[in-house]
């Protein structure tokens, strides 16, 4: 990756446990695809404890536009700077599974983006 990770909490202090599973999805990730541009994830806590509250992870990732199987304006997408963004959220109440279910998310639509034509290393 290109530009660092960028990891933001919101509603709360820095988790280490969540932080960490960042780190660990997204090298799983780049082992699947490595030509990541940047990576922003946005964790955010419900702000009060209630049955049912959830854990909300957005996850930002910047890749080539040349990687696209479509190009941008057939999609209806916008790329800027040869780059386009995939965004993907999910909510657990467990933030570490939201983690979790995001990037499986990503990697979905990584392989629609890509055609699946992007090939294991």
């Amino acid at each position: 990756m290109i530009i660092p990770l960028q990891i933001e909490f919101n509603n709360t202090e820095p988790i280490e446990a969540v932080e960490s599973r960042i780190r660990q999805e997204l090298a799983e990730f780049e082992k699947f695809y490595n030509r990541l541009l940047s990576c922003r994830v946005q964790v955010e806590a419900p702000k009060h404890e209630r049955r049912g509250s959830v854990s909300k992870v957005r996850i930002d990732l910047g890749v080539p536009a040349k990687d696209a199987a479509t190009p941008a304006e057939l999609r209806g997408a916008e790329a800027k700077q040869d780059m386009e963004h995939l965004h993907v959220s999910s909510q657990r109440k467990d933030a570490a599974m939201a983690v979790h279910a995001a990037f499986n998310v990503a990697r979905r639509r990584l392989k629609e983006f890509t055609g699946d034509s992007y090939k294991h290393h």
